[in-house]
């Protein structure tokens, strides 16, 4: 058994062919309360039984935020809070697709009337997120059978915790099981990660890998480019506390998580110009690093030598690429960033390098102490080199070390949204309590739902009534 303070990786079993677990209705417990409830939605909305029910949880990332879609590899675990759909086949006379939600006011039920649906964020709201499953489904099939789904979510919107993605891989877990459709749980995470795109996200794919690959009980070290897990063990003593900030970001809603891929993506292929390396062909900080046959410290010192501090205009990058704008819209920018006309390379890349290089410390980390250093520090590159923090964020970093926190850092994309914090068993109580007494003193709400500890929670699977 390994010691307080001690990180074990071991090799999770998982086949690359293992396809989410299919279990029994259960007899009692927090789940069957939680999977009546939707079923009673359901049952409420259209009059019959359920045949399925998915259930996808929420994520927390430990270690290596903003990193995946630069090509490197994160540390994250599921979490309890979770996205439960209850669904059926409809009548195929009917319209393609019912959805409704256990929050009508701020969720209001839609209707899709064919399968020549188009997706729009703005106007589709939150059903947009599961028409991006849906249609990650049509070309596997000839024609998708007719569905009615209900829909609870546990999983805060705009927390950091994957609220987005989870309804993403459900409805894509959702509909391949309607219309029996075998995917594996790694063909689901590449797919459900692709599906994003639908509405313009550029995410790297580590919200729906530890979707669908989480494992009770440990955190995750996933890798890209194949896509790798490895179980984590956390040290024994350790726990991690989620922190809300009450400040909510909706990242397909603006243009900064896009923008930060944008801004890695020039980074890499300004460099690459400065290196004679064929720069159109590098999409990715990994990428260059790889065509170099650099290190990790080497890639921070090209970084110095090649990229100033501060903005670059647009037109400052095409006359280093030798390019017109319209050719630097095509070949790095995607449609949600051809109006950005500033860009900051050098920290955004900096971030990257040294937050890469942190995951693989945090690997191999000793210490309760060590992990929570690696945190702190990832947090304080996040807020001055990424810019992706925000003041509410920062005050409940500093109240949580107050509190005597290992360490704390802001989680998920940023700009809001959580803090995830370390802190050991024999301190919990009182580090939540000094919590309640400092930066949730004046909140109206529970506070239980806002601030709690987490363990690490199963992945993705469905559940036969």
């Amino acid at each position: 058994m390994p010691g307080p303070g001690l990180m074990v990786l071991v090799d999770s079993g998982m086949s690359s062919m293992d396809c989410p677990q299919v279990v029994p209705y259960p007899e009692d417990g927090k789940s069957r309360v939680r999977l009546d409830a939707v079923r009673n939605l359901f049952r409420s909305k259209f009059g019959r039984e359920p045949e399925i029910f998915v259930r996808v949880p929420g994520r927390v990332n430990l270690i290596g935020e903003h990193v995946d879609y630069c090509g490197y590899s994160v540390c994250p675990m599921a979490i309890e809070q979770d996205i439960v759909f209850a669904a059926a086949t409809a009548p195929a006379d009917g319209p393609f697709l019912k959805l409704v939600n256990s929050q009508p006011q701020a969720y209001p039920d839609i209707t899709i009337p064919n399968r020549k649906f188009d997706i729009s964020l703005k106007r589709d709201g939150w059903a947009a997120y599961v028409l991006c499953g849906v249609k990650g489904v049509v070309g596997s099939i000839k024609e998708l059978a007719n569905m009615e789904i209900a829909v609870s979510g546990r999983v805060p919107p705009g927390s950091g915790l994957s609220s987005s993605s989870a309804l993403v891989c459900a409805s894509l877990l959702t509909t391949a099981k309607i219309n029996n459709i075998s995917f594996t749980k790694y063909e689901m995470a590449d797919l459900s990660a692709s599906c994003e795109r639908f509405i313009g996200m550029e995410g790297g794919g580590m919200d729906q890998a530890i979707a669908f690959l989480a494992c009770k009980g440990c955190a995750k070290h996933i890798e890209f480019n194949p896509l790798k897990t490895t179980d984590v063990k956390l040290p024994e003593n350790a726990v991690f506390v989620i922190g809300h900030s009450l400040v909510t970001k909706k990242k397909a809603e603006t243009s900064e998580y896009n923008t930060r891929v944008a801004e890695c993506r020039l980074a890499s292929q300004v460099i690459a110009k400065k290196c004679g390396i064929p720069w159109k062909s590098i999409r990715k900080v990994v990428d260059i690093q790889n065509a170099l046959s650099v290190t990790l410290n080497e890639l921070m010192s090209l970084i110095t030598k090649h990229l100033r501090t501060g903005t670059y205009t647009k037109a400052e990058i095409c006359e280093i690429l030798e390019v017109t704008e319209e050719e630097l819209n095509q070949v790095s920018l995607n449609q949600n960033t051809h109006h950005i006309q500033k860009f900051v390379l050098r920290e955004r890349m900096t971030h990257v390098a040294s937050e890469a290089h942190r995951v693989a410390w945090w690997l191999k980390e000793t210490t309760i102490e060590g992990l929570g250093n690696l945190m702190t520090a990832s947090h304080n590159s996040m807020a001055r080199d990424y810019e992706a923090s925000d003041p509410a964020c920062d005050r409940l970093v500093e109240l949580a070390m107050n509190a005597g926190a290992a360490g704390a850092r802001v989680t998920g994309a940023g700009w809001g949204g959580c803090v995830v914090a370390l802190t050991t068993r024999d301190h919990l109580d009182d580090f939540i309590s000094q919590l309640r007494q400092t930066f949730y003193k004046d909140y109206p709400g529970d506070v239980d739902e806002v601030l709690f500890p987490s363990e690490p929670q199963a992945g993705a699977y469905v559940v036969k009534p």
